[in-house]
């Protein structure tokens, strides 16, 4: 009988892996779910040109963007659409806060291809307004 005893008290030394790997697999699809979630950026297709800017800038611009929905950004911030009239406040809001440090400013415009002249001509001349300069960017062409 002391034999029997003693084998029903001994430890198991051997791990089931099954439910560790299931617990691993899950994780590993939470991740691969949630990463292109956290990661999003802004699209923007930049007109493409042979231009290339040598100068190195040791300034901090205000980034801008307005993508082909017609949505404008500082930053990674939304302002609003640019269809409405909600967005200028906002926008002329955030520039002034902006620009509370020492001059000169200026801001990088990013905007979309397909995005018309006449729908980036309110945001030129919001920034003029506050007397910002601006450069519009261009994603230079492969050689």
């Amino acid at each position: 009988m002391s034999s029997w005893h003693s084998q029903e008290n001994d430890s198991i030394s051997d791990i089931n892996m099954t439910p560790f790997v299931d617990v691993l697999l899950v994780l590993l699809v939470i991740f691969m779910v949630t990463a292109p979630i956290i990661n999003q950026a802004i699209q923007v297709e930049l007109p493409k040109d042979s231009y290339k800017d040598e100068q190195t800038q040791e300034l901090d611009p205000l980034r801008v963007v307005i993508n082909a929905d017609k949505e404008i950004f500082i930053g990674d911030n939304k302002i609003g659409d640019l269809d409405g009239k909600g967005w200028v406040e906002s926008f002329q809001t955030k520039v002034g806060a902006w620009k509370q440090g020492s001059g000169p400013w200026f801001a990088d415009v990013e905007v979309d291809v397909n995005v018309a002249y006449g729908v980036l001509i309110p945001v030129i001349a919001r920034l003029k307004e506050m007397e910002v300069n601006l450069n519009l960017v261009i994603q230079p062409e492969a050689n």
